[in-house]
This record gives structure tokens, sequence and C-alpha cells, in this order.
């Protein structure tokens, strides 16, 4: 059970979006998170959510920052990775680099960092390389999220598995419109840094690593994925007629919208009042979460007919973001690979 602490947690955060996302939700799909929201993110501690205090973060615990992840997916799914990016993604990988100035901007906001993580993401044809000519870090990395970030970590150097911090020289090139998560861009980033720090040999190993720890981070935005989806669906069928009937009233639509409920109420419980998962059912919840928030956002969709490809109902979001998400974060090949070794408790897969 969910003690009363994570209870005022979570409708902190669900009042934080519901009075400062949900009624910018289209600002955000088509001009991105803003500078106000993010400030009052960071005022709310929820962009160093996961750091440790003496670093500007707020030092939450695993469970806290689960739940703040659920419930700002549940209204915003880009307000949520950009958390995720901060405190999983960038604060893991310079951690050890002793930059507090830094550490500690991002956490304000007033830093905006990213990764770079075409190498280790699933999918990508070819990736940018930076190389290092006169003491400069020069180059270009493909498809990158919140690319308008002005500090980067990505992996470059002559072997191309060297991790580096970059502070300066950052500018966004050639637009990726993406599918999903539009309130952070996504495109290429061009590089020619004089400020830059060598924060690891191996980078890649590093990289993989901290995306290989995200499957309970993965979870979290799925599930408030879902449940976004699933609340605007019932609210619809609630008020909407046809044949004199309203759309809940039918047994295809109760019954569908009452299954997905439940799942969403057995995954939640498992991810958050159960005190810890091994490695097996991290991987377990974060395969049934994705493959919830795909079903779920569909059917959320359908039953909003027509209306529901439209953004100004704010459904549709919640299917490309769902699907942003397991393109991005669940690597079919990698994670099926994980989960097979888990169960057979040694290699397995591998032909």
């Amino acid at each position: 059970m969910i003690s009363e602490e994570y209870k005022i947690l979570a409708d902190t955060v669900r009042e934080f979006s519901d009075k400062n996302l949900e009624g910018s939700s289209l600002k955000i799909e088509r001009g991105g998170l803003g500078e106000d929201i993010v400030l009052k993110m960071a005022g709310q501690g929820f962009l160093g959510a996961k750091i440790p205090v003496e670093l500007g973060g707020s030092g939450i615990d695993e469970k806290g920052y689960l739940i703040i992840l659920e419930n700002l997916a549940r209204v915003s799914p880009s307000a949520a990775l950009k958390v995720l990016i901060n405190n999983s993604l960038f604060y893991p990988l310079v951690a050890e680099s002793g930059d507090r100035d830094t550490i500690a901007g991002v956490t304000s906001g007033k830093i905006n960092a990213t990764v770079a993580l075409e190498e280790v993401q699933e999918g990508f044809l070819e990736s940018g390389k930076l190389s290092l000519s006169s003491g400069k870090l020069s180059g270009t990395k493909t498809g990158v999220i919140n690319s308008d970030a002005s500090v980067v970590v990505a992996l470059g150097g002559e072997s191309g598995k060297e991790l580096f911090l970059i502070r300066n020289g950052v500018s966004r090139g050639k637009d990726n419109p993406s599918l999903g998560f539009r309130g952070l861009a996504l495109s290429q980033i061009v590089i020619d840094s004089d400020n830059y720090e060598d924060i690891g040999s191996e980078g890649l190993e590093q990289m993989a690593k901290v995306m290989d720890a995200l499957d309970l981070e993965t979870s979290a935005i799925a599930l408030g994925i879902s449940e976004g989806a699933l609340n605007k669906a019932i609210e619809y069928t609630k008020v909407r007629s046809t044949f004199e009937h309203l759309l809940k009233d039918y047994e295809p639509v109760a019954f569908s919208l009452s299954h997905l409920n439940a799942e969403i109420d057995t995954l939640k419980s498992f991810l958050f009042d159960r005190d810890e998962l091994d490695a097996k059912e991290k991987l377990e919840l974060k395969f049934l979460s994705v493959d919830l928030a795909k079903r779920c956002t569909k059917q959320a969709l359908q039953s909003h007919g027509g209306y529901g490809y439209l953004q100004d109902f704010g459904v549709e979001k919640f299917y490309r973001d769902a699907m942003a998400l397991s393109s991005m974060f669940f690597r079919r090949e990698r994670d099926n690979r994980r989960l097979s070794e888990e169960v057979f408790q040694g290699k397995a897969g591998f032909i």
C-alpha cells in the first residue's frame, strides 16, 4: 500500500499538472514546453528530483521520482520526458565529472541539457561524428531529443566511444519533425565547442548501462500516458450520445475501457506498492506497460471517433507519444535479449 507521504506527492504533481500543463497542452505540442513552464517545473523540484540536494536537486527517492514521472505524463508526456532526461540520463553520465555548476544550472532550469543517444538507440542507420582538432570538438549528431539544449553529453573522439560533456558551441541543425514528444524539439545538432570535457573513455558502455537502467522510468511514463488517454476517453463517452444513448451505455465501449482501466490499476499497483523489484520484474513491467500504452491510446482514439484525430481534443498526442516512447526507450532486440537472459538465467536468444 502506498504511504500517505507518497499520496500527498502524487496529489501535488497532479495539481501542478492540471494547473500549469493541461490548459497549455496544445501550446506545448505546437511550440514546446517554453521557459515559463520549465522554470515552474524547476521551482517544484521536478527537474532535479533524483539529484542530490547538495548539487541543487531534491534528493527524492526512486518511488517518489516515479510518481512524479507518472503524474506528469498523465497530462504532458513531454514534460515527463524532460524530467527523465535531466535525472536519469544527463545526471548519471556527468555525476563523476564534478561539474557542480552545470548540474546545479540544469536542476534550476537555467541550463537546458540533453544527451545524444543515437548510438544506443535502435533504428539509426548512421550516427553523426564528433572529432577533435586544434583544441575544438566539432561535428554533428542526428535525431537528438530536446535539441534546443545548450549543454550536451555525446559520444565522439577518434574511437567514437569517448564520452564528452559539451558546455558551449551547440546549435540546432536540420529539424527532424517528430511523431511524438513534440513539446521537446527533435533535430540534428551542430557542435563546434572549445569548452568540453572528456568524462569517460568507455562512453558507449556507460551510455548503454544508463539506458538499461530506465525500465521503471519508461514504465511510469507509459502508465501515465495510458491513464491520461483513458481519462479523456471515459469523460468523452459520458457526454457524447449516439442513437439517443451515451457512448458509455454500449457494451463494446464500456467493457473495453473498463478492461483497460483494470490493467492500468494492476500495473500501477505493481510499480508503486512493491518495495523492491528485481531485474526480471522491472523488465516484465516495462514490456507490459509500453504495450498497454499503445493499446490504451488506440482505444481512446477510437472512442472519440473522428474527433480523436483532432489536436483540440487532446487525445491524439497520447497515441503519438506512446509510439515515440516505444521507439526511443523500448529497444526491442536488446530488451528482449535482456529478458530472455533473466528467464533462462544465462545466455539466450542470440541466434
